[in-house]
């Protein structure tokens, strides 16, 4: 996102005037039609690069214009019809700014999610976000991304998300880092507390879910599983699946136990953290991580 990426601006935004210009001449297209246009070009033509304010600004506008030419609307009739939610009176449709902020948090999860270089990087944008704004956590940083300029937050990805988030009036309550979480556990770990544990994964085998048992792992970088009628299969410890099919391990406990579960709430876990008790019994030593996470969508 942060390399020179001018003839990607350029691009998006000629194919949105491209759009606009299609809806101004084809005012005979029912409005239904013209929206699933909207639907099925403009979301699509906003990828993760870094956008100049400036230029942000024109895409905005174009945008605006597409939809005010989707609805047959005049061109001087005010943004707030389009973008005031529906139960105010609106039409609420989906801006660039949304757009942006999707995709920068989405980018920023999938990144921190594997044990590789990528989550390293990651970690350390976060750490220097946090440091360079005084901040604690993301909460924080979101307050502070608040009273930046559109540039000075675009220097640091997390920054950014969170300065995207100030500007949309959202609050993003997440633990990227967070070492009791699964995506903080290195990979040998997570594949070693599973065989010995014999945990239960729901995995998708031609078409279906079917219930695998963790067994034991494989020298060349695998899991062996087995489903309740004995059928073996093996699934790939690190990082993402690299062919159709069968998920790696990772993927696997995201789809059955969640993305971002406790490692304490895996089913034959060792605790990975103070129960309860423990945590009553002991003196106060401030206060435990936040369980909430955000849902990525």
């Amino acid at each position: 996102m942060w390399l020179d990426s001018s003839v990607q601006q350029r691009k998006v935004i000629d194919g949105s005037i491209e759009v606009a210009s299609y809806l101004r001449k084809n005012e005979d297209l029912r409005i239904e039609q013209a929206l699933k246009v909207v639907s099925m070009c403009l979301p699509l033509s906003a990828p993760l690069i870094r956008w100049p304010e400036a230029d942000f600004k024109i895409l905005n506008a174009i945008w605006l214009r597409a939809y005010k030419n989707a609805w047959n609307i005049g061109r001087s009739t005010s943004a707030c019809l389009l973008t005031f939610p529906r139960e105010n009176g609106g039409l609420q449709v989906k801006l660039p700014l949304v757009i942006l902020f999707d995709s920068m948090w989405g980018n920023l999860e999938r990144c921190h999610q594997f044990d590789n270089g990528t989550r390293q990087m990651m970690r350390l944008a976060y750490q220097e976000a946090l440091t360079e704004n005084a901040c604690s956590n993301l909460l924080e940083l979101q307050k502070e991304a608040g009273l930046l300029s559109w540039n000075k937050a675009g220097e640091n990805e997390f920054t950014f998300a969170c300065y995207l988030a100030n500007k949309l009036e959202i609050k993003v309550v997440w633990e990227p880092f967070n070492e009791y979480t699964i995506s903080s556990t290195p990979n040998i770990t997570l594949a070693t507390l599973s065989t010995k544990a014999g945990l239960q994964l729901s995995v998708q085998i031609l078409g279906e879910q079917v219930s695998v048992k963790c067994l034991q792992i494989e020298t060349a970088g695998f899991i062996v599983t087995t489903t309740d009628q004995g059928r073996l299969h093996s699934l790939q410890i690190d990082g993402q699946s690299r062919s159709p099919g069968f998920p790696s391990l990772r993927e696997a406990i995201a789809t059955t136990y969640g993305a971002a579960v406790w490692l304490a709430q895996l089913p034959g876990f060792p605790s990975a953290r103070p129960t309860e008790d423990e945590i009553d019994n002991r003196p106060a030593e401030g206060t435990e991580p936040s369980r909430e996470t955000i849902q990525m969508k």
